[in-house]
């Protein structure tokens, strides 16, 4: 019998270091009916080496958790960046530095068949690629050997992900690279894309648009929108731009399904990321609760976003950065705003479930069963953000 046992379903993270690394490339993915993979090995090739074990962040991590040095509320300067960002931008301030200087930005992309994906960019023409939230695991590939490489090139990398794809980074490269920026999002979870598939699906969603987006990007809060390639009148006959076009709360239920954890991978429960002592250089998320016991003396209706200045190396950073406009907040509001920054997502009985039933219910039984029906609530939160766009 195979010694090498790599992690279970309850702590894999699919971040596939240990894939990326076996020289045998005896490893491979295997679904575990639900549409998140858990690593299995050909004992008939494999050596034994531990290569896997070495680069596996749940099982011999090499991080170092640092507690933030400084917390900002803020947002970028540029004003097309920010309608185009979830919430202030901060993370397009971070990408335009580092491609200033012919560096390469790592982050999620949504393409058009719906799928979501790392890529790198590496002119600023593509940052919108990157920008926006997706709530949707990221399918990582051999990205964290494409990083290596441009490290070792001495190109500067930017490379943005959940805390889990850092800390397989970190792990996976072994040493410290001084031209390597991490940034991490605060996560409350990840839904495996079957499960967005599938909603897409349900809702017929799927072949009516070029991409999703889960924020109101004119505003702030959560709005799930189909984009739509729309033309526009110019002299070019072929030019177009995205619309985006409302999904009606009633048939937004991947959403509320989100809110409540009932799509995540089981690893997620026992996250060993949810502190608010850090392992990436910046971590980046919505400031939730900005204001709340100290004023906060700037209008917020377009989004602001909580940035983690983690070590002198940021610090160092973000003193370049002149178009990030920035106001320095207490870490304790920060995270009284992001649970995520502190706590675990709790794992409710209907995870059990779930994901099985949505691939076979009605929508709205489905809803019903599991207490993820539209309410006014969210009807209000639409007219809320309709008026806020005539603010912007």
């Amino acid at each position: 019998m195979n010694k090498i046992q790599l992690c279970d379903k309850y702590k894999c993270t699919q971040c596939m270091a240990c894939i990326n690394v076996c020289p045998k490339k005896c490893i491979e993915l295997i679904d575990t009916g639900e549409g998140f993979y858990i690593p299995q090995i050909d004992e008939k090739i494999c050596v034994e080496c531990s290569a896997c074990i070495k680069a596996c962040h749940r099982l011999s991590p090499i991080v170092d958790y640092q507690t933030p040095l400084k917390t900002l509320a803020c947002w970028t300067k540029n004003d097309t960046d920010r309608r185009r960002s979830s919430s202030g931008g901060a993370f397009s301030v971070l990408a335009r530095k580092v491609l200033s200087e012919n560096g390469v930005v790592f982050g999620a992309t949504m393409d058009t068949n719906l799928q979501v994906k790392h890529i790198s960019i590496d002119n600023t023409d593509d940052i919108v690629k990157l920008q926006g939230s997706k709530y949707v695991q990221s399918y990582l590939g051999d990205t964290y050997k494409q990083v290596r490489e441009f490290l070792r090139q001495e190109r500067l990398v930017l490379f943005t992900g959940t805390p889990c794809q850092i800390g397989g980074l970190l792990t996976f490269l072994r040493k410290k690279y001084n031209n390597l920026i991490t940034c991490d999002m605060v996560c409350h979870g990840v839904p495996s894309q079957r499960a967005f598939d599938v909603f897409c699906e349900k809702t017929n969603i799927k072949n009516t648009c070029q991409g999703v987006s889960f924020r109101f990007t004119a505003g702030w809060g959560f709005q799930l929108a189909r984009e739509v390639e729309s033309p526009i009148q110019s002299e070019n006959p072929t030019s177009t731009h995205l619309t985006r076009k409302v999904v009606n709360p009633r048939d937004a239920w991947y959403m509320r399904a989100f809110n409540k954890g009932l799509m995540f991978n089981e690893s997620c429960f026992s996250c060993a990321y949810t502190t608010p002592q850090r392992v990436s250089d910046f971590t980046m998320a919505d400031y939730w609760g900005l204001g709340a016991e100290t004023p906060f003396d700037y209008p917020t209706f377009r989004g602001v976003s909580m940035l983690l200045v983690n070590n002198l190396k940021a610090m160092d950073f973000i003193n370049e950065c002149p178009d990030l406009f920035y106001e320095e907040r207490s870490l304790e509001e920060a995270i009284k705003g992001n649970h995520n920054l502190s706590h675990n997502s709790e794992r409710l009985v209907g995870r059990d479930s779930f994901i099985q039933d949505m691939q076979v219910m009605e929508p709205r039984a489905l809803v019903v069963k599991y207490g993820i029906k539209e309410s006014l609530r969210d009807y209000l939160r639409l007219l809320k953000q309709w008026i806020n766009s005539k603010r912007v």
